[in-house]
């Protein structure tokens, strides 16, 4: 009977922790994204709500993460959390998760499947925002967009936003397109790789660049300083990590479309335990028909903000970044929270 106790009490505990929504997490690998934050921020969130988590990285690999996904339905997790690295190439395994009545949440990255949850930022209202940062700065002159890779769906919702607000000054001729390029991947050298050829086509003759992240903004911030066109230039990206904070501070970048990924987290936690406990993602999301007919699918947006150099006391109130970090190299008199 001793001998038996030490298989008790693990069945036991097996029950107890099965009794507990298990939530699995199916991270990109993408390390110019601050995926590490978020997943701390998920986990603390879920555990908090008396959860667990499983999480995966598909290192930037596309097949990697189908079979994650796989695993994850295999090993019947009660709700899944996926930043796809290509939505359209886990369109199997994603609605065979549903199939299975898993709920699926599309997480800052959307998934256009019917019956997917997909919680992030708006990226038609970050673009309109960007081209209202950018504008503030340069009204009139030539404009470089720097635009994403082709195949994300995200990157014509944010053209879509910034050409919204550019058309008419576009037509009037104040706003001329020096440049415009995809960057495959998204990756940020990809970006860079392009402002400069697009740098060399016009001469340096740029008045502004809009581009798709702040890893991208950066790599085209670095070229500016090679070439001495950091002070001539404006630049607005999206993301504000701590690095482009202190860009901004320093006057390099223009402004940033900060996207709050901890709020981003905490909001994807609860939900997920809400649909863990059998709530319908009909309820907590808005209902959206696909655009082929063949289903629902269901969006949650945060609300983004304009980072100026003027609004960097913001930043610092919500502890989106230390004054130390903010103020790096910053010269005397330029930040008013800055020594």
């Amino acid at each position: 009977m001793w001998r038996m106790l030490p298989t008790i009490v693990f069945v036991l505990l097996c029950q107890a922790a099965t009794a507990a929504p298990v939530i699995g997490v199916s991270w990109p690998g993408d390390t110019t994204h601050q995926w590490k934050v978020d997943s701390e921020a998920i986990r603390d969130a879920i555990s908090a709500g008396s959860g667990a988590v499983i999480e995966t990285d598909a290192r930037l690999s596309a097949a990697k993460q189908i079979l994650d996904v796989i695993s994850l339905i295999d090993a019947k997790v009660d709700v899944l959390i996926v930043v796809a690295v290509d939505a359209r190439a886990l369109e199997t395994p994603i609605k065979a998760a549903v199939a299975a009545g898993i709920p699926v949440i599309g997480y800052d990255r959307p998934i256009s499947l019917d019956g997917v949850l997909s919680i992030g930022f708006n990226q038609a209202d970050v673009g309109r925002l960007q081209s209202l940062a950018l504008y503030a700065a340069r009204p009139r002159g030539d404009w470089v967009l720097l635009k994403g890779d082709f195949d994300d769906p995200q990157t014509a919702r944010l053209y879509a936003g910034q050409i919204g607000v550019l058309k008419d000054s576009i037509s009037a001729g104040l706003i001329r397109i020096a440049g415009e390029a995809y960057t495959p991947g998204g990756l940020s050298l990809n970006a860079r790789r392009a402002f400069g050829n697009i740098l060399d086509a016009t001469r340096n003759t740029v008045d502004a660049v809009l581009t798709p992240d702040d890893a991208s903004a950066g790599e085209a911030i670095s070229v500016l300083e090679e070439r001495g066109l950091i002070d001539k230039v404006a630049v607005v990206g999206q993301g504000g990590d701590p690095e482009t904070l202190n860009r901004i501070a320093r006057g390099q970048q223009t402004a940033t479309i900060w996207e709050d990924h901890e709020a981003l987290a905490r909001k994807t936690a609860e939900v997920a335990l809400q649909l863990a406990a059998g709530r319908m993602p009909s309820e907590l999301g808005v209902t959206r028909q696909l655009a082929d007919g063949q289903g629902t699918t269901y969006e949650l947006h945060l609300q983004p903000f304009t980072i100026t150099v003027d609004a960097l006391g913001l930043a610092l109130t919500a502890g989106w970044i230390d004054a130390e970090r903010l103020c790096r190299n910053v010269p005397a008199g330029r930040v008013v929270d800055c020594p």
